[in-house]
């Protein structure tokens, strides 16, 4: 394969990566864009006036302090009856677990107003003018009575005729020691309102699902790599689209799941967060530093999963910074071993800038993130880390295409064909990679004679061709066992030398005769192998028979109730000897005819490998093959070895 195949297959490879993240990168650019338009306002002393504003035209997001009751639960009711104590003014709600929020807003009489945000605590209560309009699990001073829940409220608002809008919001919160806040949120018209709304839940969607979908793409890939990189970018896609709280808890949970169960795995997947970061980066640069610390790392976060699931819920945020804390001194560890990779080089790869740009890409979101939560409603509501996350994947996925891309062409390079031996050796190697997905062949020869035995003496009746099946059982567990010893040696690197020698063209059509027939059996094809002169080859005989199999293969799959019929012939002049392989099947596409010695190219929906380890092989022992009829009345492929008495 040369480097414009390896640059076409990783093209291939990458180019749905690009596609989504750069569509989803695109919708998020569009979506802060939307939201940037949004107006800052500001509660004073418990007052918002937006008589003098646009708010038809316009969505506000509103900051500032509400009127604050620390402790106590009070409705309209004790407000209107003056039983209610005095706001507090130095008191900070997240140090109380339940307490009531009052906001007064001065608008233009009989006018129609939204706000829109995340419900105010783990449980909330909302009043509007004395009319409870939303309530989010059930509000108590107790934690006996306390039922968790959040969600996305949207309350309309009315302002009467006098102008005035009173807001009420009662609240408890005892999941965690840190609550009560009034979030951010948007006051608009209820059109205006619900346009901001479907703009961000598309985007939320978007970006998390195609997160998803790109942890999917992932998955396969490494399944098919077997590479752990991307497995992390998996996980770190999975991790970043469950983060967005708006796409999890909303859109993906059902309204009746437990809140301490989904806080529980938003704590996990917060916590997780920097562990897949740094499984990231400890992947791409994997030899930079020891494995001992990676485990011990990895120990203490599975450590912490199981205290998360666990302990009470008001200790899982301490858990959760423990480990970003311990998180630090392994970022460290790991940044010392790749700094000492670029020193040892004194240069930096594109690779390598890759890698660095996309971690900057995602420590500036992350970092973005943690600035803006609490003062921007978007940033509290949706997260930044998706952003960057995508332009991370992109970036490390880019990186990894181009290592692989490198690694591809140095192999290519470095392969010799200055020497027939060294040729030989590579053209083995890369043979038995390919065909491992042969290996169901043996067992099929094993099988069908061992059910065809089995029958015989279950009957009574043993023939005189069982030891001779016996035989053949025997020879096809050797071949199963030398292939896979074969394949352990490549996967753990031992190169065996591919041993070439004279082979008996009797003997070996023999075996393919033998082989073949149970092959053949379940479309109901017969096998005919004609008679052959003492000729002897120059090869290997398990190449050789390897061949004939699949060319066995590809002819009884595309033949019904025919005839596979085997056959070589001494061709004197040119000192080889021709075989061939007909049957009276359906014959070739003609499109596909010209690509079927291609790697990939199948009618059947195969792997398309059978007829490139066919002429790889052929060409290993110096021949050609070809197809020589094909049509409606049967295809023939023929293919030529050099024969042993002229090579000596």
């Amino acid at each position: 394969m040369g480097f414009k195949d390896v640059v076409r297959k990783t093209a291939h490879w990458l180019l749905p990566v690009v596609v989504v993240a750069c569509s989803l990168l695109a919708l998020a650019a569009a979506f802060f864009g939307r939201t940037a338009s949004a107006k800052d306002i500001t509660v004073e002393n418990g007052v918002l006036d937006v008589r003098r504003l646009d708010v038809a035209s316009n969505i506000y997001a509103v900051g500032g302090q509400w009127e604050f009751y620390p402790g106590a639960l009070y409705d309209p009711a004790d407000f209107a009856a003056g039983a209610v104590g005095q706001p507090a003014q130095d008191a900070t709600p997240s140090d109380w677990s339940c307490g009531t929020h009052r906001l007064r807003i001065l608008a233009r009489p009989n006018q129609y107003h939204s706000i829109c945000g995340f419900s105010p605590d783990y449980a909330a209560r909302i009043f509007v003018n004395g009319v409870q309009a939303a309530e989010y699990g059930r509000v108590s001073e107790t934690e006996e009575g306390f039922v968790p829940r959040v969600g996305y409220m949207t309350v309309p608002l009315f302002s009467g005729t006098g102008g005035e809008i009173e807001l009420i919001v009662q609240y408890s919160n005892y999941v965690h020691n840190d609550g009560g806040h009034i979030p951010p949120f948007e006051l608009s018209t209820p059109q205006n309102i619900e346009e901001f709304k479907a703009a961000g839940d598309l985007v939320s969607l978007a970006l998390s699902g195609g997160l998803l979908l790109l942890a999917a793409y992932f998955l396969l890939s490494a399944a098919v790599r077997n590479k752990p990189s991307f497995l992390c970018l998996a996980l770190c896609c999975v991790l970043t689209a469950l983060r967005d709280q708006n796409f999890f808890v909303v859109h993906l949970l059902t309204p009746d799941t437990s809140w301490y169960l989904a806080y529980r795995a938003l704590i996990l997947i917060v916590m997780l967060m920097p562990v897949s970061i740094l499984l990231m980066l400890k992947c791409q640069y994997w030899k930079a530093s020891a494995q001992g610390p990676l485990w011990a790392y990895l120990g203490m976060a599975a450590a912490a999963g199981v205290l998360v699931c666990l302990l009470p819920t008001r200790e899982l945020v301490t858990v959760s910074t423990l480990v970003y804390y311990l998180s630090v001194p392994y970022l460290a560890y790991l940044v010392f071993g790749v700094a000492r990779v670029y020193l040892r080089r004194k240069k930096l790869e594109p690779a390598d800038v890759l890698v660095l740009l996309g971690f900057v890409l995602l420590l500036t979101g992350l970092a973005y993130e943690a600035l803006m939560t609490g003062r921007s409603a978007q940033i509290t509501r949706y997260g930044a880390t998706a952003c960057g996350m995508l332009g991370f994947v992109f970036l490390n996925a880019a990186a990894m295409s181009l290592r692989g891309q490198r690694q591809e062409a140095e192999l290519i390079a470095s392969r010799s064909r200055s020497e027939m031996l060294e040729k030989m050796n590579q053209l083995n190697m890369d043979f038995l990679h390919k065909v491992a997905h042969e290996l169901k062949t043996p067992l099929t020869v094993i099988s069908g004679y061992a059910q065809l035995t089995g029958m015989q003496l279950a009957a009574g009746r043993v023939t005189e061709e069982a030891p001779a099946n016996l035989k053949t059982i025997q020879q096809e567990a050797q071949r199963l066992a030398n292939m896979v010893t074969r394949l352990m040696e490549y996967s753990y690197g031992r190169k065996s030398k591919l041993s070439f020698g004279p082979v008996k063209a009797e003997e070996l059509l023999e075996s393919v005769g033998a082989i073949a027939v149970p092959m053949c059996v379940k479309n109901n094809n017969t096998v005919q192998v004609l008679p052959c002169g003492p000729w002897q080859v120059h090869g290997n005989f398990e190449m050789l028979l390897q061949i004939f199999i699949n060319l066995v293969v590809n002819a009884s799959k595309n033949t019904q109730n025919g005839q596979i019929t085997i056959s070589a012939e001494d061709v004197g002049q040119k000192n080889v000897v021709l075989f061939r392989v007909a049957d009276t099947g359906c014959g070739i596409d003609p499109a596909l005819l010209p690509h079927i010695f291609e790697q990939g190219v199948s009618s059947g929906g195969g792997s398309g490998l059978g007829l490139t380890i066919c002429r790889e092989a052929v060409e290993a022992h110096g021949g050609e093959i070809w197809v020589e009829r094909t049509g409606p009345g049967g295809t023939t492929m023929a293919f030529t070895v050099l024969k042993e008495a002229k090579r000596q």
